[in-house]
């Protein structure tokens, strides 16, 4: 169980540092955020928001 949520925050990790390095330079938008706490406090709020706008509903029911 443990090596598995390891292997978890290692892809989160990789991803959250990707996306950090593929942000856009001259986005008015969305202006480049260069010290990487702050990045990566905006990233787990954006992170965040994205869930609560997911549906949570399944798609499919299972029946027994």
């Amino acid at each position: 169980m443990r090596s598995s949520m390891n292997l978890w925050r290692f892809k989160q990790m990789g991803i959250a540092i990707w996306t950090y390095l593929n942000q856009p330079l001259f986005d008015p938008k969305q202006p480049m955020v260069w010290e990487m706490r702050r990045f990566w406090y905006l990233y787990k709020i954006q992170l965040l928001e994205n869930c609560f706008l997911k549906d949570g509903t399944s798609k499919t029911h299972y029946t027994q």
